[in-house]
């Protein structure tokens, strides 16, 4: 077996158990995963962290995956695009959801060389970075390089590797008294109509999204839908959007929204 045929099996192995912190120690060669050690138990609890947090929901529910294995989440950071975002459309949205969950909010500008995220780790002091990718590898071995920078910190990715309608079916459908929902807030119109804009998937409306977007990745990976979370056990409130004001970029359409307590949740 070759160096990358080797890779891609270690690609595929990787499915991280319910409840598991995954921590990726990652080296590339040439481009190709080539290792990978997994940490999990004991050896995070109380550690303190940071989360990339963009308010949707691969972000929040990686966030909810390790603090439920006692990772001390204390702070959220967002890293503004270099391209056009729905969530960057919605910074005062991601603000009040940090006030909900009772964490620090900070703000940073994505730069090729990870320089602006590096100082803000070291500032922070915090022992790991939580992350919701999925099944961008290129994008964790750089954020696994911005961890070294940073003075060894350790990058934990829950998500990394799982199936997308495994995961879609974990975050809405596994739990009947699940509080976990997500609001779209963008949509590529070759993929899906302007119609989904506000619909908010939750235990009670999965099923029927699944349905009605065939040929869609139900989380959206290939970049169909955008979303940010109204409800999370992590929140002290519950929310619903106000739709503010629309944003048409080429095929994207964004919503900007305010977020305002639900009272009528069930």
């Amino acid at each position: 077996m070759n160096l990358k045929q080797s890779a891609v099996t270690l690609i595929k192995n990787v499915s991280p158990l319910p409840l598991q912190v995954l921590c990726s120690t990652i080296n590339y060669y040439n481009g190709v995963l080539i290792t990978r050690k997994r940490f999990a138990g004991d050896y995070l609890k109380k550690t303190v962290a940071a989360c990339l947090f963009s308010g949707g929901k691969e972000s929040l529910y990686a966030l909810q995956t390790v603090q439920k294995q006692e990772v001390e989440v204390e702070h959220l950071i967002y890293e503004i695009p270099t391209f056009p975002s729905p969530h960057a459309f919605n910074i005062e949205a991601l603000k009040t959801l940090a006030e909900s969950m009772h964490k620090s909010f900070t703000i940073v500008k994505l730069d090729t060389d990870g320089d602006e995220l590096v100082k803000t780790l070291r500032k922070l002091n915090v022992g790991a970075l939580v992350a919701g990718d999925i099944n961008v590898p290129q994008h964790v071995a750089w954020l696994s390089e911005v961890c070294s920078k940073a003075g060894g910190v350790k990058l934990l990715e829950p998500l990394f590797g799982k199936d997308t309608l495994i995961l879609f079916r974990e975050m809405f459908l596994a739990n009947p008294n699940s509080t976990f929902k997500a609001t779209i807030i963008g949509v590529d119109t070759k993929h899906l109509g302007e119609e989904w804009l506000g619909f908010t998937l939750s235990k009670d409306t999965a099923t029927e999204f699944l349905s009605k977007t065939n040929g869609v990745d139900p989380l959206g990976e290939n970049g169909e839908y955008h979303t940010i979370c109204v409800g999370s056990p992590l929140y002290s409130k519950i929310y619903k959007i106000k739709p503010i004001e629309k944003s048409v970029d080429e095929r994207m359409v964004f919503l900007r929204v305010e977020l305002i307590e639900n009272n009528c949740h069930v």
